[in-house]
């Protein structure tokens, strides 16, 4: 199994709101190409860009599966083409109820239904050997999340917001849940699960036996032109390197 993060997740805010930078995540088996979650606006542009520098082609991609359908994980669904869109039931029956829920992709979502290339998920299906779904509730209703097992190697969660950061894989207690108890429950369930967690808005997570560590780091750039504050255009550079944090139930 080939398994590569595109995106890293960064956990920030910011005063004029969320900063919206998801995780997105390619799966190669023998039988199947797909693609947890396809990020935000933020994106839009680059993705199609960072695919290739890996040898992917957005063609080959024959499954998104969406971890919930808010704006900064699933924006880019239109670049799959040749690709079935997995969405768990119960976030359909969500979306269909016309929840006051600002970060719903509601424009999206008759489009997505039409095209015919929507498939409505039901329980936690295995979607190839070694490539199963569970449910993960409590951000949004139909929050899932992907497990990812291969014989004799560690086993890894892909959270989507059913865990968002370090913080939150420690402690369970969560920001922005519309059921706090479901989700320190799902937390629960993916801890149990999981050796590496790679969650909505961090870096990629080891689950150790008192703690919990980040092992990679996450590095985003923000370029000032010239003339803004100074005469040359700097960078600002924002980064957040390996770090841990003792696990608490």
């Amino acid at each position: 199994m080939n398994i590569k993060v595109l995106f890293y997740g960064f956990p920030g805010k910011i005063t004029r709101g969320y900063m919206s930078w998801s995780s997105i995540v390619y799966i190669e088996t023998a039988e199947k190409k797909i693609l947890f979650d396809t990020g935000s606006m933020v994106e839009r542009s680059v993705l199609p860009v960072r695919m290739k520098k890996y040898g992917i082609d957005i063609v080959d991609i024959d499954t998104v599966v969406l971890s919930h359908f808010h704006h900064d994980h699933a924006s880019n669904i239109d670049y799959f083409k040749n690709a079935r869109i997995l969405l768990h039931e119960n976030e359909c029956k969500y979306i269909e109820s016309n929840p006051e829920d600002w970060a719903l992709l509601k424009y999206m979502y008759l489009p997505l239904k039409q095209s015919g290339q929507l498939v409505v998920i039901s329980g936690e299906p295995e979607i190839c050997p070694g490539v199963k779904i569970i449910m993960t509730p409590g951000h949004t209703p139909g929050c899932i999340s992907l497990v990812l097992q291969e014989e004799n190697k560690p086993v890894i969660v892909l959270a989507g917001d059913a865990v968002k950061n370090l913080a939150e894989l420690s402690t369970g207690k969560v920001a922005m849940s519309l059921n706090n108890e479901a989700s320190s429950q799902s937390i629960k369930r993916i801890r149990n699960i999981a050796d590496i967690v790679v969650p909505g808005h961090d870096r990629v997570l080891k689950i150790e036996q008192d703690r919990i560590a980040a092992i990679t780091t996450s590095c985003e750039i923000i370029t000032v032109p010239a003339g803004i504050c100074s005469k040359k255009s700097y960078n600002i550079k924002l980064q957040i390197g390996p770090s841990e944090i003792l696990k608490k139930e």
